[in-house]
């Protein structure tokens, strides 16, 4: 409920309306899912929409790395980690503009923010990559380049030099 499914689920609806040729896999579980499953009833688009439910480690990068962009609408995040491993494996992502969210996306570069509830941002963003291969080619580059920054090494050095400078400023 938290993760704002939904956003994502009318997006795909209004570019449906629009002659948008859009599917959406919502991969994960919840207490949510019930009625996310009526309202895509509901919006009449149960054929752009697939529920994948649990998804291995191995299965979310084989999503990841065969879809065009990746989606996160929650309204908050302490961290949006799930945009790092899209990113690493070269998927641009479309997120709230909320402040974990921020950290994980670089704004026109490594993918898009929206306004938070905004589902013709969101829709228009979503067309922008769909309609512009060379878009998400561009993005998709710079967001690995981006993920690239956080390996567990570079956070060891930098880590190990700020406790060195700390040290010796005491």
């Amino acid at each position: 409920r938290y993760k704002r499914v939904d956003l994502p689920i009318r997006a795909v609806a209004l570019l449906r309306r629009q002659a948008v040729d859009v599917r959406l896999i919502v991969a994960g579980t919840g207490d949510h899912a019930a009625p996310l499953r009526e309202l895509v009833a509901e919006l009449g688009i149960g054929d752009a929409v697939e529920f994948a439910g649990f998804v291995s480690e191995d299965r979310k990068l084989e999503l990841f790395r065969r879809a065009w962009v990746h989606v996160l609408t929650s309204p908050k995040e302490g961290w949006g980690i799930t945009n790092l491993e899209a990113a690493a494996c070269g998927t641009p992502t479309v997120a709230s503009d909320s402040p974990g969210l921020r950290d994980s996306v670089v704004d026109g570069e490594t993918g898009f923010l929206v306004p938070h509830g905004d589902v013709p941002a969101l829709a228009g963003r979503l067309r922008a990559l769909i309609e512009d291969r060379a878009l998400v080619e561009r993005m998709g580059a710079d967001a690995r380049r981006f993920a690239l920054r956080f390996t567990w090494d570079r956070a060891a050095s930098e880590t190990e030099a700020f406790l060195r400078e700390a040290a010796r400023a005491h």
